[in-house]
């Protein structure tokens, strides 16, 4: 398992997945219709093109946007250029590491390199997390309710992995905030909860897991707190990442305007709801990236309705522009902050 763990580490190995899978996944998307697909790709409609860039490119701006708001509270001199690019360089990590668990210790690192202390790149980037799943749980949600009855009729075999997803996303907030504020809840957990998970062999050293904890729930509880008294950076980063997420769960409707599928501008609830379902489903896919169980996914769903064809070829564009393009600036971006820092 250690052996497993240490692999998985390996920044290496991991673009080296990615880009295994990617290509067992062009083959398995061109396999059967490499001429149709191809064809569509070719006779791709640069406006809506244009506009997917532009799209992809705003999300990072609302990202940068928030870690600005935020950071500003303690650093009132941190530029929007600096939140950008800490937003990108998460980005990159997030995507070359099992479980997006990289990013925040590259941000910590991007943080130092533009001259913000490390505890309060720490208070930042648990602010950031508070409220972007807070408001995450929110939409989706939303999106869920909203087209429930229309995924139960087409995808009631997927509906148990949506909901334990959503789940999953939602309990990591709920449960910090219940720790918190209920003394009964964190008597059990720290007491018979993480006994029975050391008896399953679950957790090996219990004081230690609970010092964590009790490190952990202090942190989210000052921020909380923090943020009650800064309710107008609240706000703003909440609109942020509002708008952050619903460009998200856009892509892949302006991918299928692009490649001119015939798809109306009534259905965009209909796609940025089966986009966030995606997301939730990739709550069970460990893998850097979601690689190759998100695009299954994707053509899985979006084949119901619009056909194979136009589910692969739509695939392969959202996939590139919301993952790959991003990875790519991403990266670039790190090498960028590293070498000017390292002249300074």
């Amino acid at each position: 398992m250690k052996k497993i763990k240490k692999l998985f580490s390996n920044y290496l190995f991991n673009i080296l997945l990615v880009f295994s899978l990617t290509i067992f996944v062009l083959w398995f998307s061109l396999k059967d219709n490499f001429d149709e697909i191809v064809l569509l790709i070719k006779n791709i409609d640069h406006t809506y093109l244009l506009l997917l860039v532009i799209v992809v490119l705003a999300i990072q701006f609302f990202i940068g946007m928030a870690l600005t708001l935020l950071t500003k509270i303690s650093n009132p001199h941190y530029k929007l250029i600096h939140g950008i690019q800490n937003g990108l360089v998460a980005s990159f990590f997030h995507g070359v590491t099992p479980g997006s668990s990289g990013g925040q210790v590259a941000q910590v690192y991007i943080f130092k390199k533009q001259n913000v202390d490390i505890s309060d790149a720490a208070s930042v980037l648990w602010m950031d997390f508070i409220i972007y799943q807070s408001t995450m749980v929110v939409v989706v949600f939303v999106l869920l309710i909203t087209k429930l009855s229309y995924f139960m009729a087409y995808f009631s075999n997927l509906l148990i992995l949506v909901i334990l997803g959503f789940i999953i996303s939602s309990g990591i907030i709920v449960s910090l905030w219940a720790l918190v504020k209920f003394d009964k809840i964190y008597h059990f957990i720290t007491t018979k909860g993480i006994e029975i998970c050391h008896r399953l062999h679950l957790i090996n050293d219990k004081q230690n897991t609970i010092d964590t904890l009790n490190k952990q729930l202090k942190r989210f509880d000052n921020e909380t707190k923090k943020l009650k008294a800064n309710k107008i950076v609240i706000i703003e980063v909440i609109i942020c990442n509002i708008i952050r997420l619903l460009l998200y769960y856009s892509i892949p409707f302006i991918c299928l305007k692009a490649l001119g599928i015939d798809i109306k501008a009534i259905e965009l609830v209909k796609v940025m709801a089966m986009s966030s379902y995606i997301s939730m489903i990739n709550c069970f896919i460990p893998i850097p990236g979601a690689s190759g169980g998100t695009e299954a996914t994707y053509v899985i769903m979006f084949s119901k309705i619009f056909g194979k064809v136009a589910a692969s070829s739509s695939m392969l564009l959202w996939r590139f522009m919301s993952y790959y393009f991003v990875m790519i600036i991403g990266g670039l971006t790190f090498l960028y902050v590293k070498i000017v820092s390292s002249k300074k």
